[in-house]
């Protein structure tokens, strides 16, 4: 085989192998996910009665969910009419159903405590603004934390809108992440 035919070939294929090893690298997003969610310094297995199995709602409490979407922050704030009790949660089906896939919901994580009423006064906070925000309890090793989240949102595009009005209207500083 002539020399230069040879050198070539051989450079064509250390660069195509290069490619192979770096190129993923710039194109994949679950490293910059996992570094958002590393960053916060608190790692540790789900507790162990944690179940992430999506419920199907029923079809009133998914027009309620829809009217919800639809409304304005001005309206969700006014009192809802609980005559009838409040909205039923559906139980959960006593046969093993099989889970929903491809459903991506966004929060804004917006502080994470060792108290719970450090946590609990800043849901308080949140709710007196309109905003909808829980608490995420979690044990690592004989730590507790207590993560303060608001959404949870369907799109990503709602949360970054979310996120830049709690940093104007609240002053803080959240990170959208996604949740489960």
């Amino acid at each position: 085989m002539d020399p230069q035919l040879k050198q070539r070939v051989v450079g064509a294929a250390v660069l195509v192998a290069i490619g192979v090893v770096f190129i993923p690298i710039f194109l994949d997003e679950t490293a910059r996910e996992n570094e958002i969610s590393t960053g916060l310094g608190v790692e540790s297995a789900p507790p162990q009665d944690f179940n992430s199995r999506v419920v199907p709602l029923d079809d009133k409490m998914m027009e309620q969910v829809e009217r919800a979407m639809d409304a304005t922050p001005q309206e969700l704030t006014k009192p809802q009419d609980w005559s009838g009790g409040p909205p039923r949660v559906p139980e959960p089906a006593s046969e093993v159903t099989t889970p929903r896939t491809g459903v991506t919901a966004w929060v804004i994580q917006v502080g994470s405590f060792s108290s719970e009423e450090n946590a609990k006064a800043l849901v308080d906070k949140l709710r007196n603004g309109g905003y909808t925000a829980f608490i995420e309890q979690l044990r690592d090793g004989t730590k507790q934390v207590f993560r303060v989240r608001v959404g949870p949102e369907l799109t990503k595009v709602t949360a970054d809108k979310i996120r830049d009005e709690l940093a104007k209207d609240i002053d803080l500083d959240g990170i959208v992440m996604r949740y489960p």
